[in-house]
């Protein structure tokens, strides 16, 4: 009898084995179905992640770009007013040079300047005195120059100061501003130079 109980024992066993076994395949299948279900794709607050880092990446270099470019027009700008001011002193110093060829005065031809705002036209060689605020300066259409007869509107505008020392007679300060409207800001551009009457 003992025989017959050991061997419905181990049948049992067996049998229970087997169920454990049959169950734990359908757990780990039932696991695997449902851990593939939730690797099956992104969820929308996995996009939206994916696309703020996205952007946040990109914000920087593209603000860079844009003040790197505002700073190259701005240092264009800013040359083009440098010379257009040493343009203008350069004016006073060849009428003063001109003046010494032909054995006239050396501020001859510059009175409408001295003391007051007037306006150089370079490569016309002239100058106008300003009522106000002197006039735009121009652009030559064919040869591209500065100038105040004929040409495009420029953004600039040049105003040049002979003032007279105070204290020696053969010394002038030469003050020309050029003055732009860069973006929505107003720039202006100062140069100041000591001539004198060296002969």
């Amino acid at each position: 009898m003992m025989k017959i109980a050991s061997s419905i024992q181990q049948t049992v066993n067996s049998n229970e084995q087997s169920a454990l076994s049959n169950q734990q395949k359908t757990d780990r299948s039932l696991f695997t179905i449902h851990r593939v279900k939730l690797r099956g794709g992104f969820t929308l607050i996995e996009t939206l992640v994916a696309i703020s880092v996205l952007l946040v990446s990109l914000a920087g270099p593209l603000s860079i770009a844009s003040q790197s470019l505002q700073s190259a027009f701005y240092a264009r700008d800013q040359i083009t007013a440098f010379y257009l001011a040493q343009e203008a002193v350069e004016y006073v110093r060849a009428v003063r040079d001109q003046n010494y060829l032909v054995g006239s005065g050396w501020l001859n031809g510059l009175s409408e300047c001295v003391g007051l705002d007037c306006a150089i036209d370079f490569p016309n060689f002239s100058h106008q005195s300003c009522s106000g605020q002197c006039p735009t300066v121009l652009i030559g259409e064919t040869t591209g120059f500065f100038n105040l007869v004929a040409g495009i509107p420029s953004i600039y505008t040049r105003t040049l100061r002979v003032d007279p020392s105070t204290l020696n007679p053969d010394e002038v300060t030469v003050s020309v501003t050029v003055s732009w409207q860069s973006g929505r800001l107003e720039r202006s551009f100062e140069v100041r130079e000591q001539l004198f009457d060296w002969l």
